[in-house]
């Protein structure tokens, strides 16, 4: 889902957007031996030397530089990727692995469409391969098409039962208020994997996201402590430590936390995090800093053609220009009408002054009762906004600390701050 498309830049302040990305495939799947994609990629570029029409060779070498961005979080890598590709498609116009890397690929730009005509590309080729399904699904979700998602994900499901089917179905069910059977889908994800493997070292990250999703820091710790025992520098799983430590209040430890992730995978989920934390111990200027980061970091995004108008909308309503926020949501919306497009859209019009044109948009953010805490609280704040919605406003935020009380460093004081205004001025 929207994990499992590729997502790089993430962001702060949807905690959905924050999720790592799923690996972009299955290297086992992939047919070749993984040791690091690093070696990998050496080994095929070398193949290649040796037989340059290796249709097969260019497509496994696309798939590993895709794998390649996870480890080292270099979005130029996807220019690197998508040539290899093409090399593939000018060989072997049919080539499987390419038509489903050019699919994953166009997720992780977050090109929806174009992952689609991708995936039924690559259907046609071959309608078994599972893969195929996914890349559809996870399209048709970011597209806001939620029961054709289903279809598809359960079309997955049904070719086959694995990690990565299992994964897509927790996304759903958790899109659709379902938190319990998507810790259970996301636990089966995690032991079907491969021990020790990424993908599964990222189901059992995810798996933490969830428990802390719902408040539960005890669980969220077990499962990403769980990882770090299996690989100490797993990035994913410290990301999600240095969160929950900051909920602990062990601000200290979090910073420190944060501050070695970054420098191992610079990711700007991990730099706006860190940024508020700071905020919040009134350490302005290197809050600052940590934002620029963020805008440095999206620069290298736009130059490997990923599309990032929804993260920065959502980052600017809070961090910047109110006016630009609405420009970048305002766009992304159209092109992606999902739950988190009407959330963004709603929330930088807040922002900006324009509650009364956000509150419809806040509604639709709500309509599958996902239980995401953030989603609750920009609809609070934009109700508490608007005359006569009092009551609306304070059910709102008390949903969303019922859900989760650490969902932000930043925003979950405000919760209670304003949900005290509001139960005092209820008779």
């Amino acid at each position: 889902m929207l994990g499992a498309a590729g997502l790089i830049f993430g962001s702060v302040l949807a905690m959905r957007l924050l999720q790592p990305p799923a690996p972009a495939f299955d290297p086992q799947e992939a047919g070749h031996r993984l040791v690091t994609a690093a070696s990998e990629i050496e080994r095929l570029q070398a193949r290649l030397k040796a037989d340059p029409d290796n249709a097969s060779a260019y497509a496994q070498l696309g798939l590993v530089m895709l794998q390649r961005v996870r480890e080292n979080g270099d979005p130029a890598l996807y220019i690197q990727a998508e040539r290899a590709f093409r090399a593939a498609l000018a060989r072997n116009p049919d080539q499987l692995d390419a038509l489903i890397g050019m699919g994953s690929l166009a997720l992780s730009r977050h090109a929806f469409t174009e992952a689609i005509v991708w995936g039924e590309r690559a259907k046609a080729i071959n309608p078994f391969r599972a893969q195929v399904y996914g890349i559809i699904g996870d399209a048709l979700v970011e597209l806001g098409r939620y029961p054709e998602a289903a279809q598809a994900i359960q079309k997955m499901v049904d070719t086959r039962p694995d990690i990565a089917s299992y994964t897509r179905v927790s996304y759903l069910r958790e899109l659709h208020g379902d938190v319990v059977g998507a810790i259970d889908a996301m636990t089966r994800a995690a032991k079907a994997g491969a021990p020790g493997g990424e993908a599964t070292l990222w189901a059992w990250t995810y798996l933490g996201h969830l428990h802390f999703n719902r408040g539960d820091l005890r669980d969220a710790e077990a499962a990403y402590t769980g990882v770090l025992q299996q690989q100490p520098s797993y990035p994913y799983a410290m990301g999600g430590l240095a969160r929950i430590r900051a909920a602990q209040g062990r601000t200290d430890e979090a910073i420190t936390l944060y501050q070695t992730v970054l420098d191992r995978l610079p990711l700007a989920q991990w730099a706006i995090e860190l940024g508020e934390l700071f905020e919040a111990t009134g350490e302005r200027d290197r809050a600052r800093a940590q934002f620029e980061l963020v805008r440095a970091i999206q620069r290298l995004n736009a130059h490997a053609a990923m599309n990032v108008d929804l993260e920065m909308a959502l980052f600017e309503a809070d961090h910047g220009d109110p006016a630009t926020a609405v420009a970048l949501a305002r766009a992304a919306y159209e092109r992606r009408p999902s739950i988190y497009g009407a959330d963004a859209l709603a929330w930088a019009l807040h922002r900006a002054g324009q509650s009364e044109e956000a509150w419809p948009l806040a509604q639709k953010a709500l309509r599958l009762g996902t239980r995401d805490a953030l989603l609750h609280f920009h609809a609070g704040m934009i109700a508490a906004a608007l005359d006569g919605r009092t009551s609306e406003a304070a059910d709102l935020l008390r949903a969303a600390l019922d859900i989760n009380p650490h969902f932000s460093v930043r925003y979950a004081p405000m919760a209670r701050r304003e949900l005290a205004r509001l139960d005092a001025l209820t008779p």
